[in-house]
């Protein structure tokens, strides 16, 4: 089965060191340094989940999330089966435009909230400000530090589960 996932948020908030990091091309959630995605970069790989038969060939679209490439947000979206959204919660403002893109990449498009997992991505370990966003009740939401691997690479596993069944529903 194939699967094209979209990774968006605000701009800095963490999109390609977790992109990176559930597509095996890095070991840490943390990063030293800032390099801003240009338009769109595309990692492909290969999951193989518990319940599911078929090796998972997954595209990770991981967009930009500068407002000089909105008009490519729509190309990007297109043929997509979910969403994975990125944000920052210590960055000002951050967790109240999240709710913008849920409705831009998700509703627009037609998606289901459970085609969709948001990622509050830290960069410190401190965890004790974090609540996920009152909006999303149907939508998972986790934190990610860098002590949270594994448990984010489990959640994304269950994300890619549920999708699969809805792909395979349609």
């Amino acid at each position: 089965m194939f699967l094209k996932i979209v990774v968006a948020g605000p701009k800095g908030s963490g999109k390609t060191i977790i992109s990176n990091f559930l597509s095996n091309q890095s070991e840490s959630l943390i990063s030293d340094r800032y390099d801003p995605t240009a338009g769109v970069r595309i990692l492909e790989f290969e999951l193989r989940i518990a319940g599911i038969t078929d090796v998972i060939n997954i595209q990770l679209w991981d967009s930009s999330g500068d407002p000089i490439y909105e008009k490519c947000w729509k190309a990007i979206m297109f043929e997509s089966d979910g969403v994975l959204l990125v944000y920052n919660p210590e960055a000002a403002g951050q967790d109240q435009q999240i709710n913008d893109w849920f409705d831009y990449f998700v509703k627009r498009n037609g998606l289901k909230d459970e085609q969709c997992v948001i990622f509050a991505h830290k960069t410190s370990n401190n965890t004790e400000k974090f609540r996920p966003p009152p909006l999303f009740s149907k939508v998972i939401a986790s934190l990610t530090t860098n002590q949270s691997g594994q448990e984010i690479k489990n959640i994304f596993e269950n994300f890619m589960k549920d999708v699969c069944h809805i792909k395979a529903r349609k």
